[in-house]
């Protein structure tokens, strides 16, 4: 049994942030069924398999259907969480937002995440992720000195700021309950959430009253101990030996106990001496002298790597299971590994709608009256 078994998630969100915080939720076993809508970016976008809609059910409902919004409160009537992503100021014009709900069901936890939020000068902006690292600050420190920023590798506003808040919250909400009784309102916005993961520059800006500047901070790719560098062989490794003792065995390994002092240094030159080093020999050679040793240091792994990667692969990061016709998918795996209520994988990613009956039934809804529905426009069945 998971963590979370017979806990009831509505999940009206698209893209990214809310369907990956639903995805965790229903990892550990909660009830996660997606509330889609007929033509919408969800079906036209959605990619087959995407493995963030693993373990949740899919239903469509045209919400702006009065019929359909009925099915929507019946389900609401006894969810425990609702998590919703549209731009703020849509689920109050379609009759299900926080306050209809709320009188339905006084114990429902109902999350909104937005890009800046329910409140504020920017709420009603639209945005992606790379709009809220920019306002964030993580993107003004991403990148080389004096050059162009560069957009970070994933999604960072959307599943860190987004998805990962949501899923403190909702939990925490959850805690809440378990002791009052009282459901709540969440209010996530990404930048909010992108904006607190920077302690370390903003601990130095509030510090000092400089803020720091692209590769101008030793978490930044300012100084030798702390950076990325090409091997002979046109790959990179990563070196993040900021304690002293790791330096010092570092230097010591590739025979430039001359660099000791050059730790934090952050002359032109220094660095170079260090791009020499790493120069010198292929990836799998620094492996090999370096991978075992004290000396914080990890090779720089492509997507194909990864998925071959021993320790990878040992944590279960990347799992294989049957995809609804049956044939081999590759999925990310379960980040938290809990030693009593472990998350688990036990369907894929379900066809738009593939849900919709099944659903209705267990609400009391007759098939008759499904059809009926689906033909007056108010749903989509899994035919469609």
């Amino acid at each position: 049994m998971g963590s979370l078994d017979g806990v009831k998630v509505l999940d009206l969100t698209r893209m990214v942030p809310g369907p990956f915080c639903t995805m965790i939720l229903a990892d550990f076993g909660a009830d996660v069924i997606m509330i889609e809508q007929p033509g919408g970016p969800a079906l036209g976008q959605r990619r087959k398999n995407f493995h963030i809609d693993r373990n949740k059910k899919s239903i469509i409902l045209n919400l702006k259907d009065r019929q359909a919004k009925d099915i929507l409160y019946r389900l609401a009537s006894d969810a425990d969480i609702l998590v919703e992503g549209f731009r703020p100021g849509t689920v109050e014009k379609l009759g299900i937002d926080y306050k209809h709900l709320e009188k339905i069901n006084p114990g429902l936890i109902y999350c909104s995440i937005s890009g800046y939020g329910q409140t504020g000068p920017y709420s009603s902006r639209v945005g992606h992720d790379i709009n809220y690292m920019a306002l964030s600050g993580i993107l003004s420190l991403t990148g080389k000195r004096n050059e162009t920023p560069i957009i970070p590798g994933t999604q960072v506003a959307d599943v860190a700021g987004g998805s990962l808040m949501a899923t403190i919250a909702i939990l925490v909400a959850l805690h809440h309950r378990e002791k009052t009784g009282q459901g709540q309102y969440i209010d996530i916005s990404m930048v909010d959430g992108a904006l607190s993961l920077g302690p370390i520059s903003f601990w130095e800006y509030f510090s000092t009253g400089k803020a720091p500047e692209r590769e101008g901070h030793r978490y930044l790719g300012a100084v030798p101990c702390y950076n990325v560098y090409e091997t002979k062989d046109g790959k990179y490794v990563s070196i993040g030996a900021v304690e002293t003792k790791f330096w010092v065995t570092f230097c010591r390994m590739v025979g430039r106990e001359d660099l000791i002092d050059k730790q934090f240094d952050q002359h032109p030159d220094s660095l170079r001496s260090i791009r020499q080093v790493f120069a010198s020999k292929t990836r799998s050679e620094w492996d090999a002298l370096l991978g075992e040793e004290e000396v914080c240091y990890a090779p720089v792994l492509t997507l194909e790597e990864i998925g071959e990667d021993k320790h990878v692969l040992h944590r279960e990061m990347i799992v294989a299971i049957n995809d609804r016709e049956n044939k081999p998918l590759n999925l990310v795996g379960i980040a938290p590994k809990l030693s009593l209520t472990p998350g688990a994988i036990k369907s894929p990613p379900p066809q738009p709608g593939q849900h919709t009956f099944e659903v209705l039934e267990k609400l009391g809804i007759s098939y008759e009256d499904i059809i009926e529905l689906e033909k007056n426009g108010a749903l989509i069945g899994p035919t469609k």
